[in-house]
């Protein structure tokens, strides 16, 4: 009789801290690439770019090399000629289109609404055009998967999650006709004077400040040309770092559990602030095997139908679905993701999980690459 006392109690304790089972947001750093639409190997990942200025545009920038080492490509290296990718922007010229005359009727009334004086308010708006483009110079064909190499082992930690972990170091991987692309970067800029009643004092104004209006507005074409020919060579050829703070849920509990999820976790955020976006992996995804296996062990373990059991489920198949997709298996994300939505809390974020999923598994299959973190030259 007693036995069957303290297996009553003891199940009774299981569920009531189930049901009481609250659960916390858990940060830690991501690095990943935005891969490119086109992979060129790793050993042609050269590029040199030549900035050429005409007309206003020399003279507001005698000297295109500041311009030109604002060009850059993620992950290639820069040379000065004899590069696999050759970029010319041509800034050919900047101008004043012209002047226009914008009118505004105002009236002053009383406080019956009688009309008593009515003038025009001026502004003067002054145009400008840009006229430029990029020609791009590629290989053809650009395809090659790069491979993790090892790297000597670090100390090891005292957290259990953390044993035999250590950090990677970037590999090195070991041609082509070529494709020119051209790219238009010619725009128009407007400048308004601002508002006044005395047109002539405005055009006054205006040819006043002619030259510093024009130089402005230069300036800012310039600008947004460079940063716009490198959004279109980044697309097409970088591999841009992205690097943000995700979540993980956590158990809040002062039970064993909670006390071994904690710890997990951390190991988590240890483990991943090591991960760089262009050195592989391989031994990241190793080292995670130990906590991967606890959060499976959560799906077993509390299998009872009541809301704090599917609390904890849902932390174990939501934080399996985010480590999955930064380490790269968007497939066994998917899976995760299914789970989620079939353990009946929060379907939602099963269906987030799924569709982030799927787009990760689409851009590998546009680029022809499984990974995220490649290397850079």
């Amino acid at each position: 009789m007693k036995k069957i006392t303290l297996l009553c109690f003891s199940l009774f304790s299981v569920a009531s801290f189930a049901q009481k089972v609250d659960l916390d947001r858990f940060y830690f750093n991501v690095s990943y690439q935005d891969l490119p639409k086109t992979i060129v190997p790793l050993e042609q990942r050269t590029y040199a770019t030549n900035i050429i200025t005409d007309g206003p545009i020399s003279v507001q920038f005698p000297s295109a090399k500041v311009l030109n080492n604002q060009l850059n490509i993620y992950g290639w290296k820069k040379l000065t000629d004899n590069a696999s990718v050759t970029v010319d922007l041509n800034l050919a010229d900047f101008y004043e289109e012209g002047t226009t005359v914008e009118t505004r009727k105002v009236e002053e009334k009383d406080k019956d609404g009688k009309v008593l004086r009515s003038y025009p308010m001026y502004t003067l708006v002054t145009t400008y055009r840009g006229k430029g483009y990029a020609v791009v110079t590629a290989p053809v064909v650009a395809k090659a998967p790069v491979a993790a190499a090892p790297v000597e082992a670090a100390p090891k930690p005292a957290n259990r999650f953390l044993k035999s972990t250590n950090q990677e170091a970037p590999a090195s991987d070991a041609g082509a006709a070529s494709n020119t692309m051209k790219y238009n970067f010619s725009d128009q800029y407007t400048y308004r004077s601002a508002e006044n009643a005395n047109q002539s004092f405005l055009e006054r104004e205006n040819a006043k400040n002619r030259s510093v209006n024009l130089q402005n507005r230069l300036r800012e074409y310039v600008e947004n040309a460079i940063k716009s020919a490198n959004t279109q060579l980044n697309y097409n050829f970088g591999f841009t770092p992205i690097s943000f703070q995700e979540q993980l849920w956590i158990m809040d509990s002062k039970e064993e559990e909670g006390a071994i999820q904690k710890e997990a976790i951390e190991a988590v955020k240890v483990q991943f602030a090591g991960m760089r976006a262009d050195q592989p992996i391989d031994k990241l995804t190793q080292d995670l095997q130990p906590l991967i296996e606890y959060f499976e062990s959560l799906k077993t373990k509390y299998t009872e139908d009541n809301k704090g059991s599917k609390k904890i489920r849902y932390s174990a198949y939501y934080n399996l679905g985010k480590i999955y997709l930064y380490l790269d298996q968007p497939e066994k994300t998917i899976k995760e993701g299914e789970g989620l939505i079939a353990n009946d809390y929060d379907k939602g974020d099963g269906k987030d999980l799924i569709s982030s999923a799927k787009k990760l598994i689409d851009k590998f299959n546009a680029a022809q690459i499984r990974t995220r973190h490649n290397p850079s030259l």
